[in-house]
């Protein structure tokens, strides 16, 4: 596990600012997220480097919007506090196990992190994902690759 110093912090700030702004947008927030999941800067945003990465929200939500296009699909959006908040985690449980955010989303969606929020905003950071996991009964072995590719052995009887 990496310690949540500066770097993390900067990266972590700047993508809870991302999700926030993207209220602003015309789409929903489910649209916003799937974009974001295949977006390049989120690959930069992945390498867990801020030299990588302008840190202007402005820039990173024109950098979207310009790979896939304007687009007004979608009601539901979520608050901007909702946004900033689930963000923050994605990023902060990316950088801080040192996964891939496309990872840390699959196992809690955008749907599921709306429900914690109510709960957990107010919560330390380390708290919410020790409680995050228990409740999809996983350990911090989950973000171990060594640990999910013996599982997958051990699984599929190959040893």
């Amino acid at each position: 596990m990496r310690k949540f110093d500066h770097n993390g912090l900067l990266l972590a700030e700047y993508q809870g600012k991302l999700f926030e702004k993207s209220v602003e947008l015309n789409c929903s927030t489910g649209i916003f997220v799937r974009r974001f999941i295949h977006s390049d800067l989120l690959k930069k945003l992945d390498t867990n480097n801020p030299v990588l990465v302008s840190l202007e929200v402005n820039e990173g939500i024109k950098s979207i919007t310009e790979q896939f296009g304007e687009t007004d699909y979608g009601k539901d959006k979520y608050s901007a506090e909702v946004m900033f908040w689930m963000g923050y985690m994605y990023r902060y449980i990316a950088y801080t196990r040192e996964v891939s955010s496309k990872f840390v989303m699959d196992l809690w969606d955008y749907k599921k992190m709306n429900a914690l929020y109510y709960s957990f905003h107010t919560q330390d950071t380390e708290w919410c994902v020790r409680s995050m996991l228990e409740m999809i009964n996983f350990t911090e072995d989950i973000f171990d690759n060594n640990y999910r590719l013996k599982e997958l052995i051990e699984k599929n009887g190959n040893y």
